[in-house]
Parts: structure tokens; C-alpha cells; sequence
């Protein structure tokens, strides 16, 4: 409960003290949330496609993977094509949680099957 002040100068220093509480209690919930929301969700590991390429551009990738299912995968202009991919080979795509592709690499047939 705040005091009952008398005059302008009592109100004036209840009014700064009580402000200067309320900023502090805002800086010190944003510098405890903030590491939180700083750090990287370590816990999603980033998610792969393999299968055989059905189309491919600047653009994108379209992925026939071994279920069946055709899968169109947008490229970034940061994502790393592997040059020597050509339509029809083998290829995995890595993507982050949040759908940004990092990589497509064409894989290279096992010898051994």
C-alpha cells in the first residue's frame, strides 16, 4: 500500500520509486528469459529424404521416395546441390526442424548389394 503523500515533492519521489521498481522488474524478467529463448532446439535433430530424383532445378527437388511418394522439396538459394545430380540417380536431402534444406548429395549405388 502506497503512503499518502502531502506535497508535490513527496508525490514526485513515490511516483520515480515506484517506476524505477517496475523497470527493474521488466529487465530482470527479460535477462532470466532471454538465455532460454537464446538457445538452439538441440533435441530435433535435422530430418533426411532419400530417394530417386524426379525433377530438379535452380528452385527445387522433386523426390520419389521408396514408399512411393513423390516429394517436392524447395531449395534455398544458400542450399548445397551436389553438381554432378542428374535426374533419375539416387540422392538424400537434409533439412532443418523448421524446413530450411541444407544439403542435397547424390548417393552412390552400395557395391556390395
Amino acid at each position: 500500500m502506497l503512503p499518502i503523500a502531502s506535497d508535490a515533492a513527496t508525490v514526485r519521489s513515490l511516483i520515480v520509486s515506484q517506476s524505477f521498481r517496475l523497470v527493474l522488474a521488466v529487465i530482470g524478467v527479460l535477462l532470466l528469459s532471454t538465455p532460454a529463448l537464446s538457445q538452439p532446439d538441440t533435441a530435433i535433430p535435422p530430418t533426411q529424404v532419400r530417394g530417386e530424383v524426379v525433377m530438379l532445378t535452380s528452385e527445387l527437388v522433386v523426390v520419389k521416395s521408396t514408399d512411393g511418394t513423390s516429394i517436392l522439396i524447395p531449395l534455398g538459394k544458400d542450399a548445397i546441390v551436389d553438381a554432378s545430380l542428374k535426374v533419375g540417380e539416387q540422392a538424400e536431402i537434409v533439412a532443418t526442424p523448421d524446413r530450411h534444406v541444407t544439403s542435397v548429395k547424390k548417393l552412390t549405388p552400395d557395391p556390395l548389394r
